[in-house]
C-alpha cells in the first residue's frame, strides 16, 4: 500500500514537472503568436495606405517599374530541438533511465544542461531506435531495445 502511495506521489510529481514545462513552451508560443499578429498588422496597414502616400524613395513615381519582393525563406522560425540534442543523446538518456515516457526523457537531458521538450524527444527516440509501448498508466513510454 506504502509502495503504490509512493508511486501515485512520483507520478504527480513528474505530472507537476511536465505542466511547468508545457506552461514554458506555451509561454514561447504565445510570444511567437503575438510578433507574428503584430507582423501581419504592420503589412495590413502597409498595405492598405494610398499608393501615393507610401514612402519607397525618390524614383518611385506614377509608372515606376515595381520593386522586386526579396524570396520568401522557409524554416524562417529556425530548428525547434536545439542541435546538441542528437538521437544518440536520447539513447544515453534511455540507457541512464532504462524506460520513461518522452517527458522524463526531456527531464533527463534538460537537467544534463540542454533545454528540449517532450515532443522533440518523441520524435528522436523513434529515429534512436526505441521501443514503444502504452505503460500501465496508459502513457506512450520509450526503451531500448534488448540486445
Amino acid at each position: 500500500m506504502v509502495r503504490a502511495g509512493e508511486r501515485l506521489v512520483e507520478r504527480i510529481e513528474a505530472l507537476v514537472e511536465e505542466m511547468g514545462r508545457l506552461r514554458a513552451d506555451n509561454d514561447d508560443l504565445r510570444r511567437q503568436v503575438r510578433d507574428a499578429v503584430s507582423l501581419l498588422e504592420r503589412a495590413a496597414s502597409a498595405a492598405a495606405e494610398p499608393h501615393g502616400r507610401r514612402r519607397h524613395g525618390p524614383t518611385d513615381a506614377v509608372g515606376a517599374p515595381p520593386r522586386r519582393r526579396r524570396p520568401r525563406v522557409r524554416g524562417a522560425r529556425g530548428r525547434a530541438t536545439p542541435p546538441e540534442v542528437t538521437t544518440q543523446v536520447v539513447e544515453a538518456a534511455l540507457a541512464k533511465l532504462g524506460e520513461g515516457t518522452a517527458a522524463e526523457i526531456a527531464a533527463e537531458i534538460t537537467r544534463a544542461g540542454v533545454r528540449v521538450s517532450g515532443r522533440a524527444i518523441r520524435f528522436l527516440a523513434e529515429r534512436a531506435g526505441a521501443e514503444t509501448y502504452r505503460g500501465d498508466d496508459g502513457q506512450r513510454r520509450y526503451r531500448l531495445p534488448r540486445r
